[in-house]
């Protein structure tokens, strides 16, 4: 995937939304609309989701862009021509809160000894579809469509040159930079879906996109991604489908429950995850998320309680807000560009902040500034056939769709990994082992107090984790009253952990791992890592990644102890890695 810049804009393909949020005025009599909730999630990671359904892999991509409307475009190279839909940040707000992994202290309190557990758990974050045009410069238009608030093409050329004077040509301008990624994918003879948005659209119409295509196998197209990454970059993927999702052509990493900062958890689980990637070449996932969910995600995407038709005769703007809410339609990014499309701010009322001005127009006015926002508001119109049309298409449709896979489906995996933009060089493909056990999202550890004689002021804690293995840590003097274990103010959102590794816990990866579609994981050597994700280069789903012979020749990962103290020295990740080719 790769995003035009402008004016420093930069477009992150699935990116979770910019939920807005701000303090409540004093005009406001209550804060419980749409502007007032928000779901902090990283915003530099991409996310995506898989749908593995009857020969076909959907994939739900979240995108958020930043800059001007009319530089807005987006490439996506792909095997097959896609069918395209519009998807709804919704979906992944749903699978953050519900997969992201955290790690809770169960602690064990002696008489005079007290960990503290006083706080609040916090979470670790038009045209013809079947037109062909012989195109131009070597470029075949393969399909032109309107969908959602973009105009779309598929093309296909015979070198990245000439797809980047077609592209620009026609308005889905792309940095000259791309073009020799581009022009890897052409010899390849995939297809580009591009978008750009519609004359009459801008960013705040910008949506999840949705491509089915006839696949055996979900693959990321991450080689673009590299010109807009930053160091370091969180990917994480969800795939729904039959069995546990496996990366097929990069490695697998168990991560070191040791070095995690369990005193404030998820303040360094980036960090971990970046340094076990290290150790695996580069190239590596960890599964945060695998169960068969049940019914975890019944009823969570769509309500049944849905009906835009019954929205449509209610020419009161604030009480069809009302009526949003109390159907519990979803409070995104999403809805709030919708309510600002469909009820704008009337000139005079601009800056005012949009949690004062909607929550006034919710509750039907009151006070002398609310009577005025709802004055303005009524004085404007208000069309709710059209805003009623655009909840049916941009929100339910699609959120429907994905609860009826959800639905039918049974099993959901959730992989993660950081990617450096030198380290982007292979497109991750993905597959499926039925033969793998699930993982939980939640980590629990024991913690002990352990207290200065005379006193209940813990000075270290003695922690067990799930394998059995014991380590007391210090406590710092500063941290002697924060919330361990349960969020407090060294708690770090998710995905934003950044800081250092506990050390004496030993290596950040507990093991390196090659998974294959069947069987039981296989332990590498981390030494070995660099020759194993070369071999992995020639992975193709359907046949053994790696064969007996070649494994056989590798160190004896037995040899290994990831109890040991970590290099002085951060690992080099780029020092000698062979990472992937234009040949994966």
């Amino acid at each position: 995937m790769t995003k035009n810049t402008a004016a420093f804009g930069r477009l992150h393909a699935a990116l979770a939304a910019l939920l807005a949020a701000s303090l409540v005025p004093a005009a406001a009599s209550a804060c419980g609309g749409f502007f007032c909730f928000t779901q902090p999630i990283d915003q530099s990671a991409e996310r995506v989701l898989y749908v593995q359904q009857e020969g076909k892999i959907t994939v739900h991509i979240q995108i958020s862009y930043t800059g001007d409307d009319k530089q807005f475009s987006w490439i996506l190279p792909l095997m097959k021509v896609p069918e395209l839909g519009i998807g709804s940040d919704s979906v992944f707000q749903i699978l953050e809160q519900t997969t992201s992994p955290s790690f809770n202290l169960q602690w064990q309190n002696t008489d005079n000894c007290y960990g503290y557990s006083a706080c609040p758990m916090a979470s670790a974050g038009g045209g013809d579809p079947n037109a062909v045009d012989e195109g131009e410069g070597g470029v075949e238009v393969l399909k032109e469509q309107k969908v959602g608030p973009y105009d779309s093409v598929v093309i296909k050329g015979d070198s990245g040159a000439a797809l980047i004077k077609w592209l620009g040509d026609n308005g889905y301008q792309q940095p000259a930079e791309t073009e020799p990624l581009i022009d890897v994918y052409a010899k390849q003879s995939y297809v580009f879906l591009a978008l750009k948005l519609q004359k009459d659209k801008a960013a705040g119409d910008i949506a999840p996109i949705v491509v089915t295509v006839e696949e055996v196998g979900p693959c990321l197209p991450i080689r673009l991604t590299r010109l807009a990454a930053a160091a370091d970059m969180p990917i994480v993927t969800w795939t729904l489908g039959e069995h546990r999702a496996i990366p097929k052509n990069f490695l697998h990493v168990v991560l070191n429950d040791a070095v995690i900062d369990w005193l404030a958890p998820g303040s360094n689980y980036k960090t971990v995850v970046s340094k076990a990637v290290d150790q695996a070449s580069g190239h590596a996932f960890t599964t945060e998320y695998a169960k068969k969910f049940g019914d975890t995600f019944k009823g969570r995407f769509a309500s049944d309680g849905w009906n835009p038709t019954a929205l449509e005769g209610i020419k009161d703007p604030g009480a069809f807000l009302q009526k949003l809410m109390s159907d519990s339609y979803p409070r995104t990014s999403q809805m709030q560009e919708l309510i600002r499309k469909h009820i704008p701010k009337p000139e005079a009322y601009t800056d005012v902040p949009d949690n004062e001005f909607y929550g006034c127009i919710q509750n039907g006015g009151g006070g002398d500034a609310c009577s005025k926002y709802k004055a303005a508001v009524d004085a404007q119109g208000f069309d709710p056939v059209a805003f009623a049309k655009d909840i049916a298409d941009l929100i339910v449709k699609p959120l429907d769709e994905v609860q009826g896979s959800f639905d039918e489906l049974p099993y959901l995996t959730r992989l993660y990994t950081t990617l450096d933009p030198d380290e982007m060089t292979k497109d991750p493909i993905f597959a499926f082992n039925p033969d793998l056990p699930e993982v939980d999202n939640v980590h629990t550890a024991k913690a002990t107090p352990i207290c200065k004689p005379g006193t209940q002021q813990p000075h270290e804690v003695k922690l067990q984790f799930a394998d059995g293995h014991e380590m007391t840590v210090a406590v710092a003097d500063e941290d002697i009253n924060s919330c361990w274990g349960f969020g407090g103010p060294n708690a770090v959102g998710f995905g934003q952990g950044d800081g250092d590794l506990v050390s004496a816990g030993g290596q950040p990866a507990k093991e390196v791992q090659v998974l294959d579609e069947s069987g039981a994981p296989i332990a590498i050597h981390p030494d070995a890592a660099d020759q194993v994700d070369a071999a992995l280069n020639s992975a193709v789903i359907g046949k053994t990644s790696l064969d007996a012979a070649f494994l056989a020749g590798l160190p004896d990962p037995k040899t290994w102890d990831h109890t040991a103290a970590p290099a002085v020295e951060p690992v080099d990740k780029d020092a000698g890695t062979t990472g992937g080719t234009a040949d994966a």
